[in-house]
């Protein structure tokens, strides 16, 4: 009986057996955790590691906007609240559904700003597997780093700077040298590294103080001689002065290009006149040319990188205005005045203003830093408002191809140079035909063919404008040289000359010397490159 039921069901069981019927479902019920583990990781890992490089984004965004707010070395609460700002904007709360976000910034030392940044991210399907959140960080830094970059400032210290303008507590002259002060110290205290960084300053007025740089490179880019607008005295057969007679002199001044003292008979009761030369320049040979024209080759002062030879057109004359006396027109006459240029210049007047002297581009060491220093406190007010002056000197001494090419050309760490030029005034040009000035007398002696004192301006407008665009575009080699100009109108609405002079975009004025402020250090930080460190 027995095995007739077990041989009943042997065919049965053979058959559950065999039957395969099911087995897909428990199968796929075994996978779908191994299943789960690899889809949810891959979806938690993919918003982890999106929402990581935001965080790090974030950060780097935050220390930048923090280091950009950073001046003078100061880093408190305004300067975080930058940066925590930035932060904010670039990791926004709840995204990517986080959690817990903190972003701390701090300084470190004067020129960096660190951070740390950190956030939660709970995970969609990994928690099934003990992982609920991921805990993100980052940490960022920026400094402050300056390549090998020439700076030139090209500064208006014309008789009008001694005003105040409306709302100001400090003249205009104080409030140039606080704002340059200001930029000077927001680019020397980056970290340098193995870059280079030069200063100069050129002051200008009606002429500039280039004599001792000039003297010192050669002193056979110097004329000996100059002949300007003078005076003879007349006395009659018994040797009693009669009068004088105005007439061009041609003076011999070798012996000062070293500081010696030049002596001149211009009829002061028969004694020669003695004066020491101060350091201003007269313009090589010139060639009028019309407000609308450009330079001709013969206009050597509108050449920055030509150096002076032998010929003693391509030279530049001393600036005497001890001997130089005016009068009415190019013809000689004759009269009885006394006063001269050098004169009216000792009592204040504007007529024959000589700037504190220049300085050329000098690595910012301890030396170069008093130097500046020094140079910027030295400033004063004095003369008539001539940019091409200015403009000339600004690019000749940044040139990479002129006077000083054999020290402007290349840096000794062999990257390139940033150049730039800072053209700062506070008013339009202005050129009277009877200023004695880096041009000379111009109703005596007419260099540039002026016809009145509106069409100088005009004049000297034109070659100002000119030699910008020299500046801009000046080039060693086949290496791109090309120079920023970054111009500022301090108390004066840029007028179209100055406007085109700027690069573009680098147009600034201002009424304010608080606002001056603001200026210089907005210009020192677009100077400067901002590098992420970690």
């Amino acid at each position: 009986m027995r095995g007739t039921i077990i041989s009943r069901l042997r065919p049965g069981a053979s058959t559950f057996i065999r039957d395969e019927g099911g087995n897909a479902l428990m199968l796929t019920a075994a996978a779908l955790l191994p299943i789960l583990g690899i889809v949810g990781s891959g979806v938690d890992i993919g918003r982890g590691y999106m929402a990581q490089l935001r965080l790090q984004q974030a950060c780097d965004a935050g220390v930048l906007a923090g280091r950009r707010a950073m001046a003078g070395g100061d880093y408190g609460s305004s300067q975080k609240a930058e940066a925590n700002k930035m932060f904010n904007a670039n990791f926004p709360a709840g995204i990517y559904g986080s959690e817990a976000i903190s972003f701390e910034s701090v300084p470190s030392g004067t020129t960096d700003v660190k951070g740390t940044a950190s956030a939660q991210l709970p995970t969609a399907i990994m928690a099934i597997f003990d992982k609920p959140q991921f805990d993100l960080t980052a940490n960022c830094a920026a400094k402050l780093e300056i390549s090998n970059t020439d700076v030139m400032l090209v500064l208006d210290v014309t008789g009008s700077m001694s005003r105040t303008n409306a709302g100001d507590s400090v003249s205009k002259i104080v409030g140039l040298r606080n704002a340059t002060m200001i930029f000077f110290d927001t680019l020397t205290k980056a970290e340098i590294g193995d870059g280079k960084l030069r200063f100069g300053v050129v002051p200008y007025s009606g002429t500039v103080n280039v004599g001792a740089i000039l003297n010192k490179a050669n002193p056979a880019w110097l004329s000996d001689s100059v002949r300007l607008p003078s005076r003879t005295p007349r006395y009659d057969k018994n040797g009693k002065f009669v009068d004088y007679t105005y007439e061009d002199r041609t003076l011999p001044v070798a012996g000062a290009k070293g500081g010696g003292t030049v002596k001149f008979n211009t009829g002061d009761k028969g004694v020669d006149k003695s004066a020491t030369w101060d350091g201003c320049i007269i313009e090589r040979k010139t060639t009028a040319f019309n407000a609308t024209t450009t330079a001709p080759a013969a206009a050597y002062d509108m050449n920055i990188d030509m150096v002076p030879t032998a010929d003693d057109d391509t030279k530049w004359k001393l600036f005497f205005p001890d001997f130089a006396f005016t009068r009415g027109s190019s013809s000689s006459s004759t009269g009885s005045d006394k006063n001269s240029f050098g004169e009216n210049a000792d009592d204040g007047d504007d007529t024959a203003a000589c700037p504190v002297p220049a300085m050329k581009l000098t690595e910012m060491n301890d030396a170069g830093k008093t130097e500046f220093t020094n140079k910027i406190a030295s400033l004063r007010p004095q003369g008539f408002t001539y940019h091409d002056a200015g403009m000339a000197w600004g690019a000749r001494l940044l040139s990479p191809a002129g006077l000083f090419a054999n020290e402007n050309a290349t840096a000794s760490n062999g990257r390139p140079i940033s150049r730039h030029i800072i053209f700062m005034t506070d008013g339009e040009m202005t050129a009277p035909m009877d200023n004695y000035s880096h041009q000379g007398e111009e109703q005596v002696i007419a260099r540039i063919g002026a016809t009145s004192d509106s069409n100088a301006v005009a004049r000297h407008n034109n070659r100002f404008v000119q030699l910008c665009e020299k500046a801009k575009n000046m080039q060693v080699g086949n290496n791109d040289a090309k120079v920023t100009i970054w111009v500022i109108g301090f108390g004066v609405t840029l007028n179209s000359q100055l406007t085109q002079c700027a690069t573009p975009g680098k147009a600034y004025q201002t009424g304010s010397a608080e606002k001056l402020k603001g200026i210089f250090q907005s210009i020192a930080d677009q100077i400067s490159r901002l590098r992420l460190s970690q």
